[in-house]
């Protein structure tokens, strides 16, 4: 049976039970077959996990010459910085998309294919706060959520790669503990040894999103925020489960 007629049969008001084949073949599956808890549905795959990343820094850079509009003053924190540039780097790149930057990093490599946000399946909910594999009910149960904050990205968005920098690619996070207290604190490498990051501060307080390179960073008075694996502040590198 064509679309079509399926279509038609049920405009005439003629209940039919089950899905069209055709439908039931393109819509997007439920698997979870690596069981990082996200559907391999609103994965990525091939070149795009590359184009992913490129993208990605390209937007949290941007946000150092000027802030956007549409990321919300509630936002504008470290983690915030993660979450816009990531939800960015999966939109549709066109005319409209472009305008509200001040400035945009050209980036290297075409706009990500094979995946849009809003996520297939997940939809908004592009970020975990619970372990395990993904399951059909994660929305309902809150276990995938719009909104988080870096420890639990870390936790749950994200793998880690290692504390060594040499492992460090373009797009991936440098995560540190705050010393003194239980918040986490992010960092974006661009690649080339730089890093962009809100300091974490609200906007009231003059909170700012820093660009600076890594050995610029290493000299920073505050030595817990040195990207160095001798400094037990800093958690390490990592990289978005989408991408792995």
């Amino acid at each position: 049976m064509t679309r079509r007629v399926w279509t038609s049969l049920l405009l005439c008001g003629i209940l039919l039970t089950g899905t069209p084949p055709a439908l039931a073949q393109n819509a997007p599956q439920p698997a979870d077959h690596d069981r990082d808890g996200y559907p391999d549905a609103a994965e990525l795959a091939g070149s795009d996990r590359e184009r992913f990343a490129d993208w990605f820094a390209a937007v949290a850079q941007s946000q150092y010459y000027g802030m956007n509009a549409d990321w919300q003053a509630q936002d504008r924190d470290c983690g915030g910085l993660l979450r816009y540039a990531y939800i960015n780097a999966l939109m549709l790149h066109d005319r409209a998309w472009l305008a509200k930057f001040k400035y945009l990093p050209r980036p290297i490599l075409p706009s990500v294919q094979h995946l849009s946000y809003p996520l297939p399946l997940i939809s908004r909910s592009a970020f975990r706060v619970a372990g395990g594999a993904y399951r059909s009910d994660d929305l309902e149960t809150g276990k995938l959520v719009g909104r988080t904050g870096v420890q639990y990205l870390a936790s749950f968005s994200m793998n880690k790669v290692s504390r060594n920098m040499a492992q460090a690619r373009r797009g991936d996070l440098l995560i540190f503990i705050r010393p003194g207290q239980r918040s986490y604190h992010s960092m974006v490498y661009l690649g080339g040894g730089q890093v962009v990051y809100h300091t974490g501060a609200t906007p009231a307080e003059g909170g700012e999103v820093r660009l600076l390179t890594v050995r610029n960073l290493l000299t920073y008075a505050d030595r817990a925020f040195h990207p160095d694996s001798r400094n037990p502040n800093f958690l390490g590198v990592y990289r978005w489960k989408i991408l792995e």
